[in-house]
Protein backbone atom coordinates (compact mmCIF):
# COMPACT_ATOMS: atom_id res chain seq x y z
CA UNK A 1 0.00 0.00 0.00
CA UNK A 2 1.38 3.94 -0.67
CA UNK A 3 1.59 5.66 2.49
CA UNK A 4 1.65 9.08 2.23
CA UNK A 5 3.45 11.62 4.22
CA UNK A 6 3.06 15.66 4.35
CA UNK A 7 5.57 16.90 6.64
CA UNK A 8 5.69 20.51 7.59
CA UNK A 9 9.17 21.90 8.94
CA UNK A 10 7.48 25.34 9.99
CA UNK A 11 10.51 26.14 12.48
CA UNK A 12 12.89 26.65 9.26
CA UNK A 13 11.21 27.35 6.17
CA UNK A 14 7.41 26.16 5.30
CA UNK A 15 5.58 23.25 4.05
CA UNK A 16 8.11 20.31 2.59
CA UNK A 17 5.86 17.84 0.89
CA UNK A 18 6.44 14.21 -0.17
CA UNK A 19 3.15 14.46 -1.94
CA UNK A 20 2.37 16.31 -5.48
CA UNK A 21 1.45 19.26 -5.46
CA UNK A 22 -0.77 19.14 -8.89
CA UNK A 23 -0.77 22.33 -11.10
CA UNK A 24 1.04 24.08 -8.48
CA UNK A 25 4.56 22.25 -9.66
CA UNK A 26 7.16 24.47 -10.98
CA UNK A 27 9.61 23.45 -13.04
CA UNK A 28 13.18 24.10 -11.62
CA UNK A 29 14.62 26.88 -13.62
CA UNK A 30 11.25 28.57 -13.36
CA UNK A 31 11.54 28.45 -9.38
CA UNK A 32 14.90 29.62 -9.37
CA UNK A 33 14.21 32.73 -11.51
CA UNK A 34 11.68 33.49 -8.79
CA UNK A 35 8.69 33.00 -10.95
CA UNK A 36 6.79 31.60 -8.00
CA UNK A 37 6.07 35.75 -7.52
CA UNK A 38 3.72 35.82 -10.03
CA UNK A 39 1.64 32.39 -9.07
CA UNK A 40 -1.33 32.46 -7.22
CA UNK A 41 -0.67 32.76 -3.95
CA UNK A 42 3.13 34.15 -4.74
CA UNK A 43 5.35 31.73 -2.85
CA UNK A 44 7.06 28.81 -3.84
CA UNK A 45 5.42 25.43 -3.79
CA UNK A 46 7.09 24.11 -0.47
CA UNK A 47 6.43 27.30 1.12
CA UNK A 48 2.41 27.04 0.70
CA UNK A 49 0.58 27.40 4.17
CA UNK A 50 -1.70 24.72 4.94
CA UNK A 51 -4.91 26.34 3.41
CA UNK A 52 -3.32 26.86 0.23
CA UNK A 53 -1.57 23.22 0.67
CA UNK A 54 -5.24 21.87 0.30
CA UNK A 55 -6.30 23.21 -2.90
CA UNK A 56 -3.37 21.83 -4.50
CA UNK A 57 -3.02 17.95 -2.80
CA UNK A 58 -3.79 15.18 -4.78
CA UNK A 59 -4.92 13.02 -2.23
CA UNK A 60 -5.71 13.62 1.49
CA UNK A 61 -2.10 12.77 3.41
CA UNK A 62 -2.39 9.59 5.74
CA UNK A 63 -0.23 11.59 8.22
CA UNK A 64 1.14 15.02 8.84
CA UNK A 65 3.79 16.01 10.95
CA UNK A 66 5.28 19.48 12.24
CA UNK A 67 8.27 20.19 13.48
CA UNK A 68 8.28 23.76 15.40
CA UNK A 69 10.30 26.06 16.75
CA UNK A 70 10.40 28.80 19.57
CA UNK A 71 9.77 31.86 17.16
CA UNK A 72 12.22 34.15 18.86
CA UNK A 73 14.86 31.20 18.11
CA UNK A 74 13.27 30.87 14.75
CA UNK A 75 13.69 34.86 13.62
CA UNK A 76 17.42 34.64 15.09
CA UNK A 77 18.17 32.21 12.88
CA UNK A 78 16.14 34.09 9.86
CA UNK A 79 18.63 36.95 10.28
CA UNK A 80 21.68 34.45 10.43
CA UNK A 81 20.59 32.45 6.72
CA UNK A 82 19.67 35.89 5.34
CA UNK A 83 23.17 37.43 6.26
CA UNK A 84 24.95 33.21 5.40
CA UNK A 85 22.67 31.40 2.87
CA UNK A 86 20.52 33.18 1.08
CA UNK A 87 21.07 33.83 -2.26
CA UNK A 88 20.05 37.69 -2.91
CA UNK A 89 20.58 41.09 -4.24
CA UNK A 90 23.02 43.58 -3.23
CA UNK A 91 20.31 45.49 -1.72
CA UNK A 92 18.93 42.33 0.26
CA UNK A 93 22.22 41.31 1.77
CA UNK A 94 22.61 44.85 2.36
CA UNK A 95 19.33 43.89 4.46
CA UNK A 96 20.30 41.31 6.20
CA UNK A 97 23.56 43.29 7.17
CA UNK A 98 21.55 45.89 9.81
CA UNK A 99 21.74 44.86 13.03
CA UNK A 100 19.10 41.96 14.51
CA UNK A 101 17.33 44.56 16.54
CA UNK A 102 16.51 46.75 13.39
CA UNK A 103 16.56 44.28 10.78
CA UNK A 104 13.81 42.33 12.77
CA UNK A 105 11.28 45.48 12.99
CA UNK A 106 11.78 46.17 9.17
CA UNK A 107 10.91 42.05 8.47
CA UNK A 108 8.18 42.50 10.48
CA UNK A 109 6.95 46.22 9.35
CA UNK A 110 7.26 43.92 5.56
CA UNK A 111 5.15 40.79 6.79
CA UNK A 112 2.42 43.26 8.03
CA UNK A 113 2.22 44.96 4.99
CA UNK A 114 2.93 41.62 2.63
CA UNK A 115 2.38 38.44 4.67
CA UNK A 116 4.14 36.58 1.86
CA UNK A 117 7.18 38.72 2.08
CA UNK A 118 10.40 36.95 1.35
CA UNK A 119 8.81 33.75 0.35
CA UNK A 120 6.65 33.14 3.46
CA UNK A 121 9.14 33.40 5.93
CA UNK A 122 8.26 35.36 8.45
CA UNK A 123 4.64 33.77 8.43
CA UNK A 124 3.55 32.35 12.10
CA UNK A 125 4.11 28.47 12.43
CA UNK A 126 0.67 28.05 12.96
CA UNK A 127 -0.32 29.05 9.54
CA UNK A 128 1.18 26.10 8.12
CA UNK A 129 0.61 23.61 10.75
CA UNK A 130 -3.24 21.81 10.50
CA UNK A 131 -4.80 21.28 13.44
CA UNK A 132 -4.91 16.61 13.22
CA UNK A 133 -0.65 17.29 12.39
CA UNK A 134 1.28 15.64 15.37
CA UNK A 135 3.92 18.52 16.44
CA UNK A 136 7.18 17.81 17.40
CA UNK A 137 10.00 20.81 18.64
CA UNK A 138 13.19 21.19 17.37
CA UNK A 139 14.33 22.00 20.51
CA UNK A 140 13.49 18.22 22.02
CA UNK A 141 16.11 17.05 18.36
CA UNK A 142 14.89 15.04 15.47
CA UNK A 143 15.54 11.67 17.31
CA UNK A 144 11.47 12.00 18.45
CA UNK A 145 10.09 12.43 14.43
CA UNK A 146 12.34 9.72 13.17
CA UNK A 147 10.91 7.36 15.74
CA UNK A 148 7.27 8.43 15.30
CA UNK A 149 7.70 8.09 11.34
CA UNK A 150 9.43 4.51 12.06
CA UNK A 151 6.28 2.86 14.13
CA UNK A 152 3.72 4.65 11.69
CA UNK A 153 5.28 3.17 8.61
CA UNK A 154 6.30 0.00 10.49
CA UNK A 155 9.87 0.33 9.31
CA UNK A 156 12.62 -0.74 10.51
CA UNK A 157 14.45 1.43 13.34
CA UNK A 158 17.05 4.05 12.30
CA UNK A 159 20.60 2.56 12.76
CA UNK A 160 21.93 6.48 12.95
CA UNK A 161 21.23 9.76 14.43
CA UNK A 162 18.97 12.36 12.00
CA UNK A 163 21.59 14.60 11.54
CA UNK A 164 20.07 19.14 11.48
CA UNK A 165 20.91 20.47 8.15
CA UNK A 166 21.67 23.76 7.38
CA UNK A 167 22.17 24.42 11.39
CA UNK A 168 22.82 28.08 11.57
CA UNK A 169 24.40 27.94 14.81
CA UNK A 170 23.59 28.94 18.42
CA UNK A 171 20.80 31.38 19.18
CA UNK A 172 22.23 34.91 20.39
CA UNK A 173 21.34 36.91 23.52
CA UNK A 174 17.70 38.77 22.26
CA UNK A 175 17.02 42.15 23.78
CA UNK A 176 13.89 42.15 26.31
CA UNK A 177 12.50 44.81 23.67
CA UNK A 178 12.91 42.30 20.73
CA UNK A 179 11.46 39.38 22.13
CA UNK A 180 8.36 41.11 23.10
CA UNK A 181 8.17 42.13 19.39
CA UNK A 182 8.10 38.61 18.35
CA UNK A 183 5.84 37.21 21.22
CA UNK A 184 3.13 39.95 19.74
CA UNK A 185 3.93 39.25 16.03
CA UNK A 186 3.74 35.29 16.40
CA UNK A 187 1.10 35.26 19.32
CA UNK A 188 -0.29 32.07 17.70
CA UNK A 189 2.71 30.10 18.01
CA UNK A 190 3.08 30.85 21.24
CA UNK A 191 -0.27 30.02 22.15
CA UNK A 192 -0.59 27.23 19.99
CA UNK A 193 2.50 25.28 20.65
CA UNK A 194 2.72 25.97 24.54
CA UNK A 195 6.64 28.54 24.46
CA UNK A 196 7.22 30.51 27.41
CA UNK A 197 6.13 33.99 27.13
CA UNK A 198 7.92 37.02 28.96
CA UNK A 199 4.39 39.07 28.90
CA UNK A 200 6.39 42.30 28.45
CA UNK A 201 4.29 44.77 25.88
CA UNK A 202 6.65 45.97 22.93
CA UNK A 203 7.17 49.51 22.84
CA UNK A 204 7.01 51.78 19.77
CA UNK A 205 10.20 54.10 19.19
CA UNK A 206 11.49 55.93 16.30
CA UNK A 207 13.01 52.46 15.28
CA UNK A 208 9.87 51.12 14.54
CA UNK A 209 8.52 54.31 12.65
CA UNK A 210 11.35 54.04 10.55
CA UNK A 211 10.97 50.41 9.84
CA UNK A 212 7.49 51.37 8.78
CA UNK A 213 8.59 53.67 6.14
CA UNK A 214 11.56 51.48 4.63
CA UNK A 215 8.66 48.61 4.20
CA UNK A 216 6.22 49.76 1.76
CA UNK A 217 9.34 50.00 -1.20
CA UNK A 218 11.03 46.47 0.49
CA UNK A 219 7.91 45.16 -0.27
CA UNK A 220 7.55 46.26 -3.63
CA UNK A 221 11.52 45.26 -4.50
CA UNK A 222 10.83 41.72 -2.76
CA UNK A 223 7.77 41.13 -4.70
CA UNK A 224 9.62 41.89 -7.96
CA UNK A 225 12.84 39.86 -6.83
CA UNK A 226 14.95 42.53 -6.16
CA UNK A 227 16.10 41.86 -3.05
Amino acid sequence: MMWTVLAVYAAGLGVMSLVTLGAYAHDKRRARRGGWRVADPPNSPQHLVWADACTRLDRVPDAVFAVVRDPAARMASEHRWQRRGRRGTRLGRAVARLPFSFWLRVMLAMARRNPFAYDNHLRPQADFVPEEARVFRLEDGLAPVANWLVEAAGAAPLSEPVPHALASGGAPEIAAEDRALIEAAFRADYMRFGYARHHVGPRKGMADVIAETLARPLVWLDRRGRL
